[in-house]
């Protein structure tokens, strides 16, 4: 008598890709830094701003456009990433009084995590993009009297980096 498993004999080995996380970074903060000409009026002297004479406020703020991740490059053992946020540059006289604005600036920021198995073709998740705020406009004169404004944003976001592996199993034979 021959016995038949027909379990046994259904078994067939499987390749599957499945993505493996080899580095997770659950707080990058980096800081993106710009200059721009500043408006004609504006004066920057002895750490303050001063527009026709008068002390005036000079901030940032949050533009109207959202934030944006624009590229990311993997080379071995580092991922690098790019971005960029709007920011508005707001004018006020001491008293609150709006004088002079400057819409949707783009504030670079690029940084270079290292990743220890990181190779180029590997998957790169970012998310939870957070705008933590501006530090303070400061000012300087270039050597042919031109006013330029520093601008700075801080950045934090999460990062995962995954490498597709071959997962080996073996199943039965699918019904369909």
């Amino acid at each position: 008598m021959v016995q038949l498993s027909l379990l046994a004999d259904g078994i067939h080995e499987r390749k599957i890709k499945v993505p493996m996380v080899i580095d997770q970074d659950a707080a990058v903060q980096i800081v993106g830094r710009t200059k721009i000409e500043a408006p004609a009026n504006l004066t920057f002297a002895q750490g303050k701003f001063e527009s026709g004479g008068e002390r005036v406020l000079v901030k940032l703020v949050l533009g109207s456009r959202q934030p944006e991740l624009l590229s990311t490059t993997i080379i071995p053992g580092k991922v690098m990433n790019t971005g960029v946020v709007y920011a508005d540059l707001v004018i006020t006289s001491l008293s609150g009084t709006r004088l002079a604005s400057q819409a949707n600036i783009p504030i670079l920021w690029h940084d270079v995590l290292p990743s220890p198995g990181a190779q180029p073709g590997d998957m790169v998740q970012k998310h939870d993009l957070l705008v933590e705020g501006f530090e303070n406009v400061s000012g300087y004169c270039d050597c042919q009297g031109k006013l330029w404004l520093l601008l700075a944003v801080v950045v934090r976001y999460c990062v995962v980096v995954s490498s597709e592996r071959i997962l080996q199993i073996e199943a039965a034979e699918p019904f369909c």
